[in-house]
């Protein structure tokens, strides 16, 4: 009698733990896959961001000019996409203010870790007023 009760609570716990195994895979594969879509989606919205940027220094705007420039173009670019709200500030600022500092950062003096971080201090000030 005994050794059959403990057969059926080894069956019903070998059950459950692989019911709970699979679900909990699964789950991870999602989160997994959806950071993947925020990250691509991050990287268009910056280069979009720093293309912009950069043109405008090149036509000689200055620094604050083409920054309010380009925040209003960007929003206006991405305005239908529903994953622009999901983005994470600080980390598109990041991602913006590097490209920035690499591909225009010589004309407006920015340069190096000082540079990405001035830049990017800025960029989320203005972003927070528009």
């Amino acid at each position: 009698m005994i050794d059959k009760v403990k057969k059926v609570l080894f069956s019903i716990f070998s059950l459950s733990f692989i019911l709970w195994s699979t679900f909990f895979s699964f789950r991870t594969e999602v989160i997994y896959a959806s950071e993947a879509e925020n990250s691509i989606f991050m990287k268009k919205v910056s280069k979009s961001y720093t293309k912009k940027f950069c043109n405008a220094i090149g036509f000689g705007l200055s620094k604050e000019s083409a920054m309010k420039f380009s925040i209003e173009e960007n929003k206006q670019v991405f305005k239908k996409r529903k994953e622009i709200n999901n983005l994470n500030k600080e980390l598109l600022a990041e991602e913006i203010a590097i490209e920035v500092v690499e591909q225009c950062g010589y004309p407006i003096n920015l340069s190096g870790e000082k540079g990405v971080q001035d830049f990017k201090s800025y960029y989320l000030y203005e972003d927070s007023k528009s």
